[in-house]
């Protein structure tokens, strides 16, 4: 059984929460404050913990502090109905994996509670946790990462952000790779503008991107090839969302497309000759699934390393599901559909551009009605963005 903390001073909210939650699956506490909040967890293992306060920053305070001393344990939030947001996720900084507004169906939250537990499972499989733990070349979240994480916590300046940025030259040419881009068009040379423009979570992204890509057990060529991939990728996935899908995808998922297949880049450094039987096996075997392969071969696929990566690092559920189902979107675990969807589309066209036969990738062909969008209109779209990339 699963057991649920729920932290909400809204009486009625927790009734009906309570009254129609599973009691058979879930072992729900209740407490409406931060400090007794504090209590619960000390004196029991939680799988998961529910936010639900009026004031949005005692909510992110309590978040917080549960990534900080809990950070196994799920982070999910209810926000306030009139609170922007995308796919399960607010548009400021915050510290939840997932959130909702609050006039959310209780039917659906409670489904997307059932499909967040399952992905958590799979992220977390023990056998899955001991083979990474014995990984030679393994990457590690940067120093810079944390530096700033505290520098966020602490109202930093842009400038006091940008001058500690400005210590890493390989993140600061991403940076700025990514603010000129076609989607922000930032046209500078500034990184103080540059985090103006994509926005802080995209940069603490392109810092752990950096950091998978440092591998010290990638071949340069290998290297080279998979970071064009993933660059190609977000470029695709943003010009598709604003181009054929009619919105601007959300800007704390805009580099989403750099972290999809960090599992890739980590099971080569680790697995080489494997890897390259597995990708021989592919190519001269029709229809043959490569996550099949690599979990015959390997133990797990590179989606369930990544989504396991991912996850220890705390990122939210949004970028952990483009991980871990990129290749099957149409999973029954899926929860942001449409951005998995279009990473599924966007994966397999940037691999089609770079003319690359070395990692053939198949392609859902329901994955274009899915969208309401035809394969002859995004071909059209296609060679169009061709002529930019």
């Amino acid at each position: 059984m699963n057991s649920l903390l729920l932290v909400s001073n809204d009486e009625v909210f927790g009734i009906k929460f309570n009254n129609r939650l599973s009691h058979d699956v879930y072992d729900l506490s209740m407490t409406s404050t931060f400090e007794e909040a504090k209590v619960q967890l000390a004196q029991k293992d939680y799988r998961m913990v529910l936010v639900d306060l009026s004031d949005e920053n005692e909510i992110e305070v309590l978040l917080s502090f549960l990534k900080l001393k809990y950070p196994k344990v799920i982070r999910l939030a209810v926000m306030n109905a009139s609170t922007s947001m995308d796919y399960y996720m607010p548009k400021q900084q915050n510290s939840a994996q997932m959130s909702w507004k609050k006039n959310i169906d209780h039917e659906e939250l409670f489904i997307i509670i059932d499909k967040v537990i399952a992905i958590d499972e799979q992220v977390k499989n023990s056998e899955l946790v001991n083979l990474v733990s014995n990984f030679k070349h393994l990457p590690t979240v940067p120093e810079i990462y944390h530096q700033l994480n505290l520098l966020i916590q602490e109202n930093a300046s842009v400038e006091e952000i940008a001058l500690k940025l400005e210590e890493d030259p390989a993140v600061t040419s991403n940076i700025l790779k990514m603010a000129n881009s076609a989607f922000y068009n930032a046209k500078t040379g500034s990184i103080r503008q540059a985090i103006m423009y994509i926005g802080l979570i995209n940069v603490k992204n392109i810092i752990l991107t950096n950091a998978v890509f440092g591998n010290d057990g990638l071949p340069p060529k290998t290297r080279q090839l998979h970071w064009e991939h993933v660059s190609l990728t977000n470029k695709i996935l943003n010009a598709m969302y604003f181009e054929l899908l009619g919105k601007k995808l959300n800007n704390n998922i805009s580099s989403v497309g750099l972290l999809h297949d960090i599992g890739s880049i980590v099971l080569m450094s680790n697995f080489p000759r494997e890897f390259n039987k597995i990708v021989e096996i592919v190519n001269s075997q029709e229809g043959v699934n490569i996550n099949s392969v690599e979990k015959e071969m390997i133990g797990f696929n590179h989606e369930e390393l990544g989504g396991h990566l991912l996850d220890l690092w705390g990122l939210p559920f949004p970028i952990i599901e483009a991980a871990l189902y990129h290749h099957e979107p149409f999973c029954d675990q899926v929860i942001n559909k449409e951005l998995v969807i279009s990473m599924h589309i966007a994966n397999y066209y940037a691999w089609k551009y770079m003319n690359n036969n070395h990692y053939q990738q198949n392609l859902d062909a329901k994955a274009f009605s899915e969208l309401g969008i035809t394969q002859k209109m995004f071909d059209v779209f296609f060679e169009n963005l061709k002529r930019k990339l």
